[in-house]
């Protein structure tokens, strides 16, 4: 089960896992909903999740979560989701309660919520991503949507914000996680978050190549080496 960052789906690394393994992919909640625009915790995401694995009949199946899908993530092996997965590898998770304010600060940029593509490139720029920006300021790729977009400035920053892990129920858990990191983002935020709880589940960081956004930019490379971590 693959869950994507930002606004981000998981299609573009999927091809490259498939071999060897059955490969889901999914698109957060909203974009399909009546009223798109209604609050979402990462916990409802968490269910979301469990829901598709316990539809296809997949459980327990093997995770891989990076940025905001990576607390997803996180919070499904943390509740009574568990069940669900065999496995989890997390991918630099935003998680602030884990790193001194000076750390969460460099994350905590004042947005342009008027315009959720500029918005989306402030946060890309404070943890060392550059995006390509259409004439329209949103992204022509096809894995960020005008509508994810928007949805995961207005919606889903607000709950990454708002999450905090249970550590008291993770913690006997960490045999099944693994916490993985950029190599190319040591300097930024979302290193050190990975870096923070690595150390709180008494567990080692594995670093992956390229920057936040690797699972995109360089699909291939990644996967390469995210391979090896699955059962």
């Amino acid at each position: 089960m693959l869950i994507g960052g930002g606004p981000s789906n998981a299609d573009t690394l999927a091809g490259h896992l498939a071999t060897g393994h059955t490969v889901i992919t999914y698109d957060r909640r909203g974009s399909r909903l009546e009223d798109p625009s209604q609050p979402a915790s990462i916990a409802v995401h968490a269910g979301d999740v469990r829901r598709v694995l316990d539809h296809l009949g997949a459980g327990p199946a093997s995770v891989f979560a990076t940025s905001v899908g990576a607390l997803i993530g996180l919070e499904l092996v943390a509740a009574a989701h568990s069940a669900a997965l065999a496995w989890a590898i997390v991918h630099e998770p935003p998680l602030g309660q884990l790193v001194p304010a000076d750390d969460q600060a460099s994350f905590d940029v004042e947005l342009d919520r008027d315009d959720a593509g500029r918005a989306l490139g402030q946060i890309a720029e404070s943890i060392g991503v550059t995006r390509a920006r259409s004439l329209t300021g949103l992204d022509d790729r096809p894995e960020a949507r005008r509508e994810d977009i928007e949805l995961f400035i207005h919606r889903d920053v607000a709950a990454i914000a708002d999450y905090q892990l249970d550590l008291n129920h993770i913690t006997p858990l960490a045999d099944r996680i693994a916490i993985t990191a950029s190599e190319d983002g040591r300097a930024f935020y979302p290193h050190r978050c990975a870096q923070a709880l690595a150390a709180a589940l008494g567990i080692p960081l594995i670093e992956l190549p390229g920057n936040h956004a690797a699972m995109i930019t360089h699909p291939a490379e990644f996967a390469a080496r995210l391979a090896p971590l699955l059962p």
